[in-house]
């Protein structure tokens, strides 16, 4: 929808366990090689090298984030985005659905996605509880490690999502439009 999440594990480092992984006694090793004489095939393909390539910036962007995030987090220095994020972390601790998908959707949602996301969020009370933390969160900067944009027409907030296990980092952009910040995506 509107946010995208990553994963990551703070009791488990890649780093940490990738040096324990794979070893075996050398009388458990093949011979070696890659390729139909040694059963291994050919190797990764250009699709799945990038997958992989893509996994591992993400995982070292994530521990980033994670070194940057500082005790009382980050907040915007613009005050009519602050007001909007005050405004809907206000409506959601009101329950205030409608009131709330109004000024969040994106500018360029159509009247009937609009209604239909609302009603999404009225039939999962579990995915509108979890937004409305988030976007409390967001407003207070608590949790929030870095906002990237000029924050005068975009700010994307990068921040580690409430009460999970797991440190999930997410990222909501929101833009203005004549004065109007709203979710983009």
């Amino acid at each position: 929808p509107f946010y995208s999440s990553h994963l990551h594990s703070p009791t488990t480092s890649r780093r940490a366990t990738a040096g324990v992984m794979g070893k075996k006694k050398s009388n458990e090793r093949g011979k070696g090689g890659v390729g139909p004489s040694t059963g291994g095939g050919a190797g990764l393909n250009d699709r799945e090298f990038q997958a992989v390539a893509d996994a591992g910036a993400e995982f070292e962007e994530e521990e980033a984030a994670a070194a940057e995030l500082v005790p009382g987090g980050v907040k915007t220095t613009n005050v009519s985005l602050q007001a909007r994020l005050t405004l809907l972390a206000t409506l959601g601790a009101n329950g205030d659905i409608d009131g709330f998908v109004k000024v969040f959707v994106p500018h360029d949602l159509t009247q009937e996605d609009t209604t239909y996301f609302a009603g999404e969020l009225k039939e999962d009370a579990t995915r509108w509880k979890q937004l409305v933390e988030e976007l409390s969160l967001i407003a207070n900067g608590s949790r929030v490690t870095k906002i990237v944009g000029d924050q005068v027409s975009k700010a994307e907030f990068r921040y580690f999502m409430p009460n999970q296990e797991l440190s999930i980092h997410r990222e909501v952009m929101f833009t203005c439009e004549n004065g109007d910040w709203r979710a983009d995506g």
